[in-house]
């Protein structure tokens, strides 16, 4: 089940940049390692991504953290 991206905005606001880093923090940390677990991850962090288009300067470090990750994957196509 997937939250509107309106809802997450809100949770993001009411967070804050330091919140929203925090929470992925959390997440990282509680990962343990296992594929099923980095690609649970995955999803943990999805949901903070859309969070930050509540703030323009996170978003835009999203957005760039997203241009780094489709550079690597290009590598993979080669």
């Amino acid at each position: 089940m997937n939250k509107p991206i309106s809802e997450l905005r809100l949770v993001g606001g009411k967070l804050g940049r330091l919140g929203m880093s925090d929470l992925a923090s959390e997440f990282i940390s509680e990962c343990d390692g296992t594929p099923k677990g980095v690609m649970e991850l995955c999803g943990k962090l999805s949901m903070i991504a859309k969070m930050s288009t509540c703030d323009e300067y996170w978003h835009e470090q999203v957005e760039r953290g997203v241009q780094r990750a489709i550079f690597r994957i290009e590598k993979e196509e080669c």
